[in-house]
């Protein structure tokens, strides 16, 4: 049943795709298509994020699109996205692992469409997780670039499997008073030991403190040669969320 309303949804979406943004020619991952925020990534910024989808396309054939856009011309947000999966090809056809990340700066519209092949590792709330995560919080201040780098960075991750969707919306679904919680049952954890070892004499403690890596900060990236080859006639039946940043 779930397949046949899918089908039924892509035919419908089919009888409107003249109103959706044609397909830029040259075909491109990142698609600034906004008169109104033409330096929403300035041009390095552009060309890095570019060569970086670019380069997860030709190791994975995964495909993720970035589109800007002023306009959704009647659509919503998640029709407007889906309707760019399906119109433009994002993804291969026989595997339909593309995924289009929409964002309209002029309504602070954020959506992020999931190709079929791709929904068992990126289900919608792992979509909804990596917007209010990973790209609102550098949204709201600006931070276009940063957003839209660490939101595919974990897009990236979750499809190649090197984060698993389940341990990534637990942990980024942990709420505030479980994050204190936990911070007050460490830190008496640690005064009981201390005031153990003092009570018997144990000497001064050292303790050091490791370093900490960060996912998805900002990289550049070296040519990758060849340039985009185009989208592969990929298709979504609707899979992602969006929302408000």
């Amino acid at each position: 049943m779930k397949k046949v309303l899918s089908l039924l949804f892509i035919l419908i979406v089919n009888l409107f795709v003249a109103q959706v943004t044609s397909r830029p020619s040259p075909q491109r991952l990142y698609n600034n298509l906004s008169k109104e925020y033409p330096q929403f990534l300035n041009s390095i910024e552009a060309q890095q994020i570019e060569e970086k989808l670019l380069q997860f396309s030709k190791e994975t054939s995964n495909q993720i699109c970035v589109v800007i856009v002023d306009d959704l011309n009647g659509y919503s947000p998640a029709d407007y996205a889906t309707s760019i999966i399906n119109e433009w090809g994002v993804g291969k056809k026989d595997l339909n692992n593309g995924i289009v990340v929409l964002l309209k700066p002029n309504s602070r519209d954020l959506f992020i469409a999931v190709g079929y092949g791709l929904e068992g590792a990126i289900p919608d709330l792992a979509t909804k997780r990596i917007r209010e995560n990973e790209m609102n919080p550098y949204l709201k201040n600006g931070e276009n670039y940063n957003a839209i780098d660490k939101g595919t960075t974990v897009l990236m991750q979750l499809a190649k499997g090197e984060i698993n969707q389940k341990d990534y919306t637990a942990k980024s679904g942990e709420s505030l008073k479980n994050k204190i919680l936990t911070f007050v049952l460490i830190f008496i954890l640690f005064f009981i030991i201390s005031s153990f070892f003092s009570k018997n004499g144990g000497g001064g403690t050292t303790f050091s403190r490791g370093g900490t890596t960060y996912w998805g900060g900002g990289s550049s990236f070296g040519s990758s040669g060849g340039g985009f080859g185009g989208f592969g006639g990929g298709s979504s039946g609707g899979g992602g969320s969006g929302g408000k940043w």
